[in-house]
């Protein structure tokens, strides 16, 4: 099984294509989805799925919220099975916009980029990725990156990202690459900043509850 998670209008052979329902949609004309769910809820048996492939859709999940939904695909696909992340590049975003040659207006096209379109409440991206950090990210979560294509559009940059899962992982072996990797955006290990990162870890595991793999 083949999943393409958020699909939009854009239909991929092969795939389960699974999307919003066209209420949850403000802008998007037609519905081309074999199922309507909020992806943050979807489980599967363990090592049942090829593949998940998602485009411009990670970026919109708060951080210990894309931790949580990468040990839970992790749970789902077999070993050697794949992962297709494709997200904006923060970093080329940026420093596109700000060359004394951009044209004039990227900043706020860079910025609509960057932060999302914000036409519904979903609209909104919660976290900026570059290919170091997210390379980074799946390494942590048991994933060998395989391959990373740079892309245009329209005038921003994106990037598309293909892991492979090394290893089976257990729950708590996701759980504390969570810690380590959230760890990672603490300004210091003072008192408030520990709080900080017990919060996104309860984050994590209320995610995780939601999209660990159901048992056979």
């Amino acid at each position: 099984m083949k999943l393409h998670l958020g699909c939009g209008e854009r239909y991929l052979d092969g795939y389960v294509n699974i999307d919003f329902p066209p209420s949850e949609h403000a802008v998007q004309t037609k519905s081309v989805a074999d199922q309507h769910a909020d992806v943050l809820g979807l489980r599967y048996p363990a090592g049942s799925v090829e593949e998940v492939r998602l485009h411009h859709v990670f970026e919109h999940f708060e951080r210990q919220v894309a931790c949580a939904l990468l040990a839970g695909w992790g749970s789902w696909l077999r070993v050697g099975g794949t992962l297709h992340l494709e997200v904006p590049d923060v970093v080329r975003t940026w420093l596109a916009a700000l060359s004394p040659f951009a044209p004039k207006g990227r900043s706020f096209l860079a910025a609509r980029h960057i932060f999302g379109s914000h036409e519904a409440p979903w609209a909104a991206h919660r976290e900026g990725y570059s290919p170091r950090m997210l390379g980074g990210m799946l390494e942590a979560f048991g994933f060998a990156v395989a391959d990373t294509r740079r892309n245009h559009w329209r005038g921003t940059h994106n990037f598309e990202m293909t892991a492979r899962k090394a290893s089976a992982l257990s729950r708590s072996e996701y759980e504390a690459a969570a810690r380590r990797f959230l760890g990672r955006f603490l300004v210091d290990t003072g008192e408030s900043e520990t709080r900080l990162l017990e919060t996104w870890m309860a984050g994590y595991r209320r995610q995780a509850d939601r999209c660990w793999a159901v048992e056979r």
